[in-house]
């Protein structure tokens, strides 16, 4: 069985889900192919805080913030 077979067996063994939310495609590629979803899930809760959050990078935080807003 080839590879495309393998994964369409795989959709449907998972369940097929399809969105066109760019913030869900960004943390399914993130999750996985670079970060574990433990790892993911960690950053999520620290940023689920209620208060201002201080940067010490200034030009990493407005990357940020024009990534933030690309995806919504």
């Amino acid at each position: 069985m080839d590879t495309t077979e393998q994964n369409i067996e795989l959709r449907e063994r998972s369940g097929r889900v399809i969105s066109n939310d760019k913030l869900v495609s960004f943390l399914y590629d993130l999750i996985k192919c670079h970060l574990p979803a433990r790892v993911v899930e960690s950053l999520v809760r620290e940023a689920q805080y209620d208060g201002e959050f201080l940067f010490t990078n200034g030009y990493l935080a407005n990357y940020c913030k024009d990534l933030a807003e690309r995806l919504k």
